[in-house]
């Protein structure tokens, strides 16, 4: 069967999620109807009703007398996502470990994404930031809980640009440290201990926490 082309609200907003995803649409730069539209060759209507799905995903804000914003978040927001994430995966790593063995299709994903977290370059943000969703998210998958994926999926969404944006100015000082934590997460899957898991996942995350307080002060939300 052939498949239906997007309408133009579906190829709007992943136009502008993309750009939003990929750091090109900066944290906090504010983003003119108009001139998306004119960028992307299509009306003004689309493009408005595309951001406001955004804004409602959490990826942008709509500001009173300033308009659509890219989202730039604050400390403590940040503070607030990881205390979340660390609640969402500690939670997943008992049952992540009870179901892994009945899920090959999940192993075989994760295994591929640590093969290409080894190979990410120093200044590739975007992947490194796009492997590391992919694989915990993967975790959280494992718990066989539907609605835990749909909110941990928008947590990230929210976080992702913000973080991709801002370490992109910083050095990749946790990389190899952090991979190698990915393959014990992987043992532990395999090996089906989920407190051990539970353990590493925590570890993991303070110590992401760590990196993040020593630069992301520098990009965080000021009052508009």
């Amino acid at each position: 069967m052939e498949k239906q082309p997007l309408s133009l609200l579906e190829w709007a907003y992943g136009q502008i999620r993309d750009q939003i995803m990929s750091g090109e649409m900066e944290p906090g730069k504010k983003v003119v109807v108009n001139q998306v539209a004119e960028s992307l060759s299509i009306s003004p209507t689309p493009v408005k009703e595309a951001m406001n799905r955004l804004v409602a995903e959490g990826l942008m804000d709509m500001l009173p007398r300033r308009g659509f914003v890219v989202k730039q978040l604050s400390m403590d927001e940040i503070r607030n996502i990881m205390d979340c994430r660390i609640m969402m995966e500690t939670f997943a790593a008992i049952p992540a470990a009870e179901n892994f063995h009945a899920h090959p299709e999940i192993q075989v994903k994760m295994r591929e994404v640590l093969r290409k977290m080894a190979d990410v370059q120093a200044n590739d943000y975007v992947r490194a930031n796009q492997y590391e969703q992919i694989y915990h998210g993967s975790i959280i998958r494992l718990t066989e809980n539907r609605k835990l994926t749909e909110l941990y999926d928008m947590l990230m969404g929210v976080s992702f640009s913000f973080l991709v944006y801002a370490s992109s100015r910083h050095p990749m000082e946790r990389h190899e440290a952090a991979h190698q934590e990915h393959k014990l997460m992987y043992e532990c899957l395999e090996e089906e201990e989920g407190k051990k898991l539970e353990t590493l996942i925590r570890m993991h995350l303070e110590n992401t926490m760590k990196l993040y307080e020593t630069f992301l002060p520098a990009y965080t939300k000021k009052k508009y």
